[in-house]
């Protein structure tokens, strides 16, 4: 009886533990993906350069603002 009841014990242990690995490498895989999304996610797409060309009548100050806005004088 004595011997039935270690021999669970012995079964229990070694489930656990490959249990207990299994999660281990389950959470490695889950941070690892996640990781390789963010990476993907964040390339850089096509970079696309435009220039402009902006002058003011009587040398005013013209600014292209990043709203594509052109500002001349401080006036829209």
């Amino acid at each position: 009886m004595d011997n039935l009841a270690t021999e669970i014990l012995r079964e229990l242990k070694l489930q656990c533990r490959r249990y207990f690995i299994m999660m281990i490498i389950a959470l490695v895989l889950l941070f690892a993906s996640n990781i390789a999304w963010l990476y993907a996610w964040n390339l850089p797409d096509k970079e696309i350069s435009e220039s402009y060309e902006l002058s003011g009548q009587d040398d005013a100050n013209v600014v292209y603002n990043d709203s594509g806005e052109v500002q001349i004088d401080g006036e829209n």
